[in-house]
């Protein structure tokens, strides 16, 4: 059957609607009363009813229209998939939606921005209207976190959080970084580009710990993107696992040898670990890429001076000299080469006094003042040894260096009993080192403490019966206390096989022990011809001869304990007196 018309129908009804009305009006018959209907309810049975199949609602985003593996990969976000985003996307450039565009530009600058090493050498078309995805980035790269993106997808919640990469100015936003990240990693938890970023907040607020777990999860998503492994590294550093650290840079170089931050990296770590001969090769591989590099430049010198190469790490210093004469590390290092190879204590005072004026409240500068000022006798910049290590011990009691020097200076000066306690809060801190002990045992014999040096030499000879100074500590000892059958059997036990150094030593202890003048002569010219510059049996042949009153012999001794100590004011009075007296 034919369909009907639905028009024609219409007008059919109408027309007998109208004709039943106007023969209602002419003749209408009288109503008739009717029976009241009654209506019954209808339930319906559930057997019954048909079940209607409804479409899902599909939620509309703004990257809808787009490719999607290609905005899976772009959210991923590693290295690897943006390639393959930037690949899927590419078409004949009139072709582009804009939403392709955008998605394609934002590949683009998360490879720019996160992954440096990576290159996109392909031309991407540019985006024409304003929109918030590549909004946020290009506040991000103006150093604002883009707070109007809002949050409708993933990569609104992840791109403002850009800027925690392109800059460390401000740190305002944090909290809701922190929020909108976590967002994005409930969207999508396996996201490289979301947990790096996560990992790189972590890190700025100290959150070590956080940060490692982060940037473990893009690891496992990104095993050979660059960026990614070292920043894991750099946590590993700043929460002091350096060996997991230098792991992870060695993996880097493995692949990538010419990266300039895990050489660096690898530097720092193995100087602080001592493996000095590794540190040199990571500096030299820098050096190589950036010569002009002034801070490489001295940490070769430093390396340098550590391996006692004097010649090379002055011709490197001389070299920055030139054109930084003011460098705090500069000014340290050469201080240590005029120290310790020059030997030229006068200029190491007077370049260590230049770097305390220029920074005066730099604990390493001033520990290393009050280490040459005490070593010179020589006051920096006006001020003594003790003083300056006090500087530091009033910001840091338990200062071991400063201590040190503090105890050294004391000794110098002859001043026992305060030495004494300055000793013994030494020996209280654990890390102190061993020849604090030693000293402190002459220390205590100097101060009248003979059983508190008998206890501790007498211990450490029981434990470490072959080692040369305790050796000489228990010597001395021995001597002090007056055993003196048990001291002249272990002299002569050990003199026949005792280096050139300890032979000086066990002659000069053992003059003590001797009856005559003749004896004592014997002993103490035999320890200098062991060790010519054996300082304690040259000015003991000064007192015996000045006691004697054979003023020339004693100036000549005298002279020779000078000569090694050239800037200590004691012995200069001496030496004047002496002056004095052969002048009349």
């Amino acid at each position: 059957m034919k369909p009907v018309n639905r028009g024609f129908a219409a007008v059919v009804f109408n027309s007998i609607l109208v004709s039943s009305l106007l023969l209602s009006c002419g003749s209408a018959p009288k109503a008739v009363p009717q029976a009241p209907v009654i209506e019954s309810t209808y339930t319906a049975d559930p057997s019954e009813a048909v079940a209607i199949t409804v479409p899902a609602v599909k939620e509309r985003t703004y990257f809808s229209s787009v490719n999607q593996d290609a905005l899976a990969a772009v959210e991923k976000g590693d290295p690897e998939s943006l390639h393959l985003a930037i690949s899927l996307l590419r078409k004949d450039s009139s072709s582009y939606e804009e939403a392709e565009k955008i998605l394609l530009n934002i590949a683009k600058s998360l490879m720019q921005i996160l992954w440096p090493t990576q290159t996109v050498a392909v031309e991407i078309p540019p985006v024409t209207s304003p929109n918030p995805y590549t909004g946020a980035v290009d506040s991000s790269r103006q150093g604002i976190y883009d707070m109007s993106t809002g949050n409708g997808d993933f990569l609104a919640l992840v791109l403002p959080s850009l800027v925690l990469v392109t800059s460390e100015s401000r740190n305002d936003y944090y909290d809701t970084a922190r929020e909108s990240l976590d967002k994005a990693l409930e969207l999508k938890g396996d996201s490289v580009l979301a947990n790096y970023l996560r990992g790189v907040l972590s890190r700025r607020t100290n959150d070590y710990s956080g940060a490692i777990n982060y940037f473990l999860k893009a690891q496992g998503g990104a095993a050979d993107c660059v960026e990614v492994s070292y920043a894991l590294a750099d946590c590993y550093y700043k929460s002091n696992q350096l060996e997991k650290s230098l792991s992870v840079c060695d993996s880097i170089l493995q692949k990538n040898p010419l990266y300039r931050p895990a050489l660096k990296l690898s530097a720092e770590i193995t100087f602080a670990t001592n493996r000095i001969d590794e540190c040199e090769q990571f500096v030299v591989r820098v050096l190589q890429q950036e010569p002009e590099n002034a801070y490489y430049v001295l940490f070769r010198a430093r390396i340098l001076i550590q391996k006692n190469d004097y010649i090379r790490a002055a011709s490197l210093l001389d070299v920055y000299g030139r054109s930084d004469g003011e460098s705090r590390d500069y000014l340290l290092l050469r201080a240590k080469v005029q120290k310790e190879w020059n030997r030229n204590l006068t200029a190491a005072a007077s370049t260590i006094e230049k770097a305390l004026t220029l920074y005066p409240d730099d604990s390493e500068i001033i520990l290393s003042a009050a280490a040459i000022s005490a070593e010179t006798g020589i006051k920096i910049g006006g001020v003594s040894a003790v003083e300056l290590a006090d500087k530091i011990l009033a910001k840091d009691p338990k200062n071991v260096q400063a201590l040190t020097i503090r105890v050294n200076e004391l000794v110098r000066r002859k001043q026992w009993q305060e030495a004494y306690r300055a000793s013994s809060n030494l020996r209280q801190i654990a890390s102190s080192s061993q020849f604090s002990v030693h000293t402190h045992i002459d220390i205590c014999l100097e101060a009248g403490r003979r059983d508190e040096a008998w206890q501790i030499a007498s211990n450490l000879y029981s434990q470490s019966p072959k080692d040369e100074q305790v050796i000489q500590s228990y010597i001395k000892v021995l001597i002090a206390t007056d055993r003196r059958s048990e001291v002249s059997r272990l002299i002569a036990q050990i003199l026949p096989t005792a280096t050139s150094k300890m032979k000086s030593f066990l002659y000069y202890e053992r003059s003590f022990l001797a009856s005559s003048e003749d004896a004592v002569l014997v002993d103490l010219r035999s320890s200098l011809t062991a060790n010519p510059r054996n300082r304690d049996a040259l000015f003991r042949l000064y007192k015996i001869y000045y006691n004697k009153k054979e003023y020339r012999k004693a100036q000549y001794y005298l002279k020779q304990v000078v000569a090694l100590s050239p800037n200590d004011d004691s012995l200069l009075k001496l030496n004047s007196e002496l002056e004095t007296l052969l002048g009349r």
